[in-house]
């Protein structure tokens, strides 16, 4: 009997064994499945992680393409910006020398309007001071832009052979000088004319040529003009320009005669304000 309980408690052990044992090892499939359901798990998260990646990595790629591309549009927009800046710079100076040029331009005007109104007043006066001569033609009145010439025919102021002005002379250049005298701020030049003929016998003693009879002339008005007609004599000057300089045609009387003339130029005087 003893032999035989032995024996069934054997068996009874090894069968609890066996029971353990395959407890244990469906436990351990059990966990194995688990296990591989998280690994399976895992590997998914890896692989969506890692596409997550490559979808980050290309979209930095995209946005350093991007951020390269707006600087290179930054850059050009920064030269572009540069060179209108210079350009804007130019057209500033240019714009300012344009507007200096325009007030330069209208006080030029405004000078011109001022000397205008001044030879129209001493036109005026000169022209009413010397009605007869100018009716006659002894004396002409040429208004210029900015200058008033009065021509005198010779014989109207000199003597035949004579470089000394006669009584009628002096008459009409003291009324010139007088219809003159306040515009102070008129220059006069004395210009003095001859025709081509050669110079009369009396005058060749005194005068080596018409250069010469020329200056002389003129030089004897304006002295006159300061001396008789008490014109400053910091508003004279004289000249002449022998027969080189001709109105008319010296081939006939009546050219030589034109052109044996004196002239009187008025202008602004440089000091004008």
């Amino acid at each position: 009997m003893r032999m035989g309980n032995w024996s069934s408690i054997g068996v009874l052990f090894l069968v609890l064994f066996l029971l353990q044992a395959c407890a244990a090892d469906q436990q351990l499939q059990d966990q194995n499945v688990l296990l591989q359901d998280q690994i399976e798990h895992f590997q998914l998260q890896l692989y969506e992680s890692d596409q997550q990646i490559k979808s980050l990595n290309a979209e930095l790629t995209r946005l350093q393409q991007v951020e390269t591309k707006y600087n290179q549009q930054l850059t050009d927009l920064k030269a572009k910006n540069a060179s209108l800046q210079n350009i804007n710079s130019k057209l500033t100076q240019k714009v300012k020398g344009l507007t200096n040029a325009l007030e330069k331009n209208k006080s030029v005007i405004k000078l011109q309007n001022k000397v205008i109104r001044l030879l129209d007043d001493t036109k005026k006066t000169i022209a009413t001071s010397l009605k007869d001569e100018i009716a006659s033609q002894d004396i002409e009145l040429i208004g210029l832009a900015d200058t008033l010439k009065v021509i005198f025919i010779d014989k109207i102021l000199f003597d035949s052979g004579s470089v000394e002005i006669n009584q009628k002379g002096k008459k009409l250049l003291l009324a010139f000088a007088e219809s003159i005298r306040q515009q102070k701020n008129q220059s006069i030049l004395v210009e003095g004319h001859t025709d081509n003929m050669p110079l009369k016998p009396v005058l060749k003693e005194q005068f080596p040529s018409n250069w010469e009879l020329s200056v002389a002339r003129a030089a004897t008005v304006a002295r006159f003009l300061q001396m008789e007609g008490r014109l400053q004599p910091q508003r004279l000057s004289a000249r002449g320009y022998s027969f080189y300089q001709p109105v008319s045609s010296n081939k006939t009387l009546a050219g030589r005669r034109q052109n044996r003339r004196i002239e009187i130029i008025l202008s602004p005087s440089e000091k004008t304000p």
